[in-house]
């Protein structure tokens, strides 16, 4: 009796499992907005069961046609199945394979689809929206996006991208009334290619499996190649979601898939191994008789600001800037080392002309090798490339691995959460961290820091005591102070963004309590991990600001070290970013007084001019240290009389040089900059004012 009961159990439950088994299956639906082309009258061919409200037809085809703001839906034997001015969903009743829908796709010529078909009113326009479910629609995306001819794990790692993709713009329901679109502005969209025999299988094998990261699926962007270089969707877009998924870096594999791109391999230890143009590139920019070694070669894609940020790293394709370090013997036969910069176009003109690719950068793959690349991109660039996944397959790569070379943060996951993890190893950078970076020479003396608090004040005195010196130093970007600092100033800072909250505490969660603007000046009173407590002299407020916004000033500079600027159009900026206005540009050669350094940025004298700026450290080579001047001496004399007035003026418009050392000395104020105020003040102390 017991084995009855079981029997006749099982017999009710299996239909309920059937039918959980295929809710499952189909319980995230996927509406893809069809290509129309505007048509206002739209036919569809049936092959099974439909309905359309209570009425059911079988075959035939059914024409929805907009009209004066009302879809009518007809059957060509059943003649109108509905009117209405919103939506008619024609749903799919018969369960077999052959109950399927064909539709003539303007884009993509006569396709099927499974599942249901609504024809919806969009303020006067038709629209088509296949409602189908996730496991059909990946058949058409794959189909779309592949040949069927493709590697299998070629075919299984593109479906689980097309179902990331999908799976996380169905979650954001960012539209009313569809998901996605059925091109190349969401991904290619096929309908069901009964033929594709490799593609469905691929796809019935890995379906069910999806990435994620922190729990949530991950988009997962792909481009059909990136030129060597992926990038993230933030590097490409902006904003932040599922940032840590992605992977930034080098990807040989998409390099391997074109004859277009060309890789220039520079062996550091080797030299003469390199191609020969480029060796005789090198040669004539250094003016050497010889290459003995490359030690360094370092890309940075904006000059202005070569750390980089999250959205734009240093390094990212197209680089605009080379900084090379090399041991050359001159044409005495003496070994020395020399460095020097130029930007990628000018080695693409002496070396590879006909180099179609734009994505250039330069990427350091063993200790003592670098590869110079021009790449050749189709797409967006950002996530998995195509070419490169193909590659990857080729040489035995499983789609596992492709996914965690292109996402490295995400984590694949079965049907059932469990993890599947991939062992693949891609070394394809070296990480050694010993490469020399395009800074300054060191010299005995010592260099600037790059921290934001001064450790010491300079212990070395420029200008002799004895000087007469004006009491107070005008400042053109200090306003009047509106009260005294409630303590001792530690240091200045200036800000650095356009504009900047000054907080009643030290973290965003504390109220703003007002906003200083850029080039404005506070005074450091003391510091909290990355917060600096700050006292505005122009409002009287203390408050905090995050250090990242602002960066050490000295109010009155002090010169310390001769240089030059080794790159050519090498911008000087008022302040120290690239929010800061400019000046004209130096070039390659023009000799400068250093002051001092702020971060990442020197400030400077122009000694061509005598102005006063700020400029990316690694645009200047540091030489000997200043000489000891007696201020307003200005032409050299010994004494500070009218002429030293004169002669400045002279400078300023043109009319004479002011040779060496006497640049320093006209700085009479000592703000660094000779101008007007300059002269004013030597001839105000000539006549006894000062």
């Amino acid at each position: 009796m017991k084995r009855v009961l079981c029997l006749l159990l099982c017999l009710f439950m299996l239909p309920i499992a059937v039918r959980q088994a295929e809710a499952a299956e189909d319980e995230t639906i996927v509406r893809v907005l069809l290509s129309t082309n505007g048509a206002d009258t739209l036919t569809i061919k049936l092959a099974g069961k439909y309905a359309v409200g209570s009425k059911t037809v079988s075959g035939g085809t059914v024409t929805a046609k907009l009209s004066n703001g009302t879809i009518t839906v007809s059957h060509s034997s059943a003649g109108t199945l509905q009117t209405t001015d919103t939506s008619v969903r024609l749903k799919r009743v018969g369960t077999d394979a052959a109950t399927i829908l064909t539709f003539d796709n303007p884009k993509h010529g006569t396709r099927k689809y499974y599942g249901d078909f609504v024809f919806y009113n969009d303020g006067g326009t038709l629209r088509l929206i296949n409602y189908v479910d996730m496991h059909r629609y990946l058949y058409g995306v794959v189909s779309g996006e592949l040949s069927d001819s493709s590697k299998t794990d070629f075919l299984k790692t593109e479906t689980i991208c097309a179902k990331g993709f999908a799976l996380a713009e169905v979650e954001a329901r960012k539209s009313k009334y569809f998901d996605v679109y059925d091109t190349t502005t969401s991904q290619l969209y096929y309908g069901y290619v009964a033929e594709d025999k490799n593609t469905i299988a691929a796809v019935d094998a890995v379906w069910m499996q999806t990435l994620r990261y922190n729990g949530k699926t991950v988009k997962t962007y792909y481009c059909t190649a990136n030129g060597g270089q992926a990038i993230t969707p933030r590097i490409r877009w902006g904003g932040t979601a599922n940032d840590g998924a992605y992977w930034f870096g080098y990807d040989p594999f998409d390099l391997l898939g074109s004859t277009k791109n060309v890789v220039l391999t520079v062996d550091g230890t080797n030299p003469k191994n390199m191609n020969a143009k480029l060796n005789a590139f090198l040669l004539d920019q250094t003016g050497a008789e010889e290459i003995v070694s490359v030690d360094a070669i370092t890309g940075v894609y904006d000059p202005d600001n070569p750390d980089g940020t999250a959205r734009y790293p240093s390094t990212l394709a197209p680089e605009k800037q080379y900084y090379w370090t090399l041991t050359i013997k001159d044409s005495a036969g003496k070994q020395k080392q020399v460095r020097f910069s130029c930007t990628p176009d000018e080695v693409k003109t002496a070396v590879v002309p006909d180099a179609a690719g734009s994505i250039c950068f330069v990427v350091r793959t063993q200790k003592n090798e670098w590869k110079l690349v021009w790449g050749v991109n189709s797409g967006h660039r950002a996530g998995l490339s195509h070419r490169g996944a193909g590659q990857m397959v080729k040489k035995g790569y499983s789609y596992v691995d492709v996914l965690k070379f292109y996402f490295r943060g995400a984590t694949l996951y079965d049907e059932n959460g469990k993890a599947i993890e991939s062992t693949a190893d891609f070394g394809f950078t070296y990480e050694g961290g010993d490469e020399p970076q395009p800074t300054a020479t060191p010299k005995p003396t010592a260099t600037p820091t790059a921290t934001l608090k001064p450790t010491a004040t300079p212990t070395a005195t420029l200008k002799p005591t004895a000087t007469p010196k004006p009491t107070a130093t005008p400042q053109p970007t200090a306003a009047p102070t509106a009260a005294p600092p409630p303590g001792p100033i530690a240091y200045d800072v200036i800000v650095t963004s356009i504009s900047l909250n000054l907080r009643s505490g030290p973290s965003t969660s504390y109220d703003v309590i007002g906003v200083l603007k850029l080039g404005a000046i506070p005074g450091v009173l003391s510091e909290s991990g990355d917060w600096l407590q700050v006292y505005d002299e122009t409002s009287g407020k203390i408050g905090y600001v995050h250090g990242d916004y602002v960066s050490y000033y000295e109010r009155s500079p002090q010169p310390h070290w001769e240089g030059v600027c080794n790159a050519d159009d090498s911008n000087l900026r008022q302040g120290p970013s690239t929010n800061f206005g400019k000046y004209r540009p130096l070039n390659k050669g023009d000799k400068v007084y250093v002051y001092y350094q702020s971060k990442n940025w020197y400030y400077i004298m122009d000694r061509a001019t005598g102005q006063g700026a700020f400029i990316w450290k690694n645009y200047i080579t540091l030489g000997a240290d200043v000489p000891t001047v007696l201020v307003g001496d200005a032409n050299g004399n010994g004494t500070v009389t009218a002429s030293d007035a004169a002669l400045i003026l002279r400078f300023l418009v043109k009319l004479s040089d002011i040779p060496g050392a006497g640049l320093l000395a006209a700085d009479y104020s000592g703000d660094g900059t000779v101008n007007a105020s300059d002269a004013a003040l030597i001839l105000r102390h000539v006549v006894g004012l000062d």
